[in-house]
C-alpha cells in the first residue's frame, strides 16, 4: 500500500503464452513485482495504476515471476491482481503475448456492493494434499 491507500494482492495465474526474460535469452523485460513497484511508487488511483501496468507490459514485454523455463512456465504465466483505492477496485490480468516481446491484459472494475475472489491453485492443491 502506499500513501493514497493504493494496494495490490497478487495470486497466480496459467497462462497460454509464456515469453523468457532476457538471462534466459528472452526479450520480455517486466514481470509483475516491477510493475506493482513502479504502479505504487506512481500512481494515486488503481485506475491510473492498471493503466500504466498495462502500458509497461505492452511497452517492455510480460515474463512471469517464477521463470523456471519452458513449458515448466506456462503453469503460472499469468498473474490476476486486484488493485485497490478508496473509491475503486479492480482486477487486472496480464500474460505474455505470442511474441514473446509484449504483453495481453485486460482488467475490470468490481461494481460497488460486489466481491471479487481469486485463488491460488498450487495451495489449494497443496492443502488437499496434506490435510485430505
Amino acid at each position: 500500500m502506499n500513501e493514497w491507500q493504493l494496494a495490490m494482492g497478487e495470486s497466480t495465474c496459467a497462462a497460454r503464452f509464456w515469453a523468457a526474460p532476457p538471462v534466459a535469452g528472452g526479450k520480455a523485460r517486466m514481470e509483475v513485482r516491477e510493475m506493482s513497484k513502479i504502479a505504487l511508487e506512481r500512481c494515486k488511483t488503481a485506475r491510473c495504476a492498471i493503466e500504466l501496468m498495462g502500458e509497461l507490459g505492452e511497452k517492455y514485454g510480460y515474463y512471469t515471476a517464477d521463470w523456471s523455463g519452458g513449458d515448466a512456465s506456462k503453469g503460472e504465466g499469468g498473474e490476476a491482481l486486484t488493485v485497490i483505492d478508496p473509491e475503486e477496485a479492480w482486477v487486472f490480468h496480464i500474460l505474455s503475448d505470442d511474441t514473446g516481446t509484449s504483453a495481453v491484459w485486460a482488467a475490470q472494475r468490481v461494481p460497488d456492493n460486489h466481491v471479487s475472489t481469486a485463488y491460488f491453485l498450487p495451495f489449494i492443491v497443496l492443502c488437499f494434499v496434506l490435510f485430505a
